[in-house]
């Protein structure tokens, strides 16, 4: 049971109400008990998107699954291995991160997904910085840092707060496609 609750549409104050419509928010544990502080969220939401905005969806994706699981962060991985499908990574690249294994990506994500571990980790080498360099540009590495940073911070949070997942049991660390389907149809 989450230590702050979930709330529902009906406890927040209604200028927000439209963060949660199903285009947006929809129904996500995290954002209802982020609501209890809606200026928090709605602030957040704005930080979030303009990193989202400075990366491809699906590196973006990458660099998210990537953190989850070098920090453990089971509710994290869940989530996005849901919005992920959506983004372009297959299940197999899902597996492949969730098994600790980069070696299936080509060059420029091998290293995005190197150095996304090692910044969540605190591990960063001059050598995983340099070889981010060859493929990155400079304003892409500060929003892949910060990106990482923020969801290093949100896993060590979610973890604070014992949220639930969505959808009921975790999806696994190398989900299939019939586990996958199970609980994101």
């Amino acid at each position: 049971m989450t230590r702050l609750e979930c709330l529902d549409i009906d406890d927040i104050p209604e200028s927000y109400h439209y963060l949660f419509t199903d285009e947006y928010l929809g129904d996500r544990h995290i954002f209802r008990v982020w609501a209890h502080n809606p200026e928090i969220l709605e602030a957040t939401l704005e930080y979030l998107n303009t990193l989202y905005d400075q990366l491809t969806p699906r590196t973006k994706e990458l660099v998210i699954l990537t953190v989850a699981r070098a920090r453990g962060a089971r509710y994290e991985w869940h989530q996005h291995v849901d919005i992920a499908r959506g983004k372009g990574v297959e299940t197999a690249e899902m597996r492949s991160i969730g098994g600790r294994d980069f070696s299936g990506f080509d060059d420029e994500e091998f290293v995005l997904l190197q150095y996304a571990e090692a910044v969540a980790t605190g591990e960063v080498t001059d050598q995983i910085h340099a070889a981010l360099e060859t493929a990155y540009s400079p304003a892409e590495i500060v929003a892949i840092g910060l990106l990482v940073d923020f969801y290093v911070g949100l896993c060590n949070y979610v973890a604070a707060v014992d949220l639930p997942f969505e959808g009921g049991e975790f999806v696994g660390w190398t989900p299939d496609d019939v586990t996958i389907e199970s609980l994101f149809a």
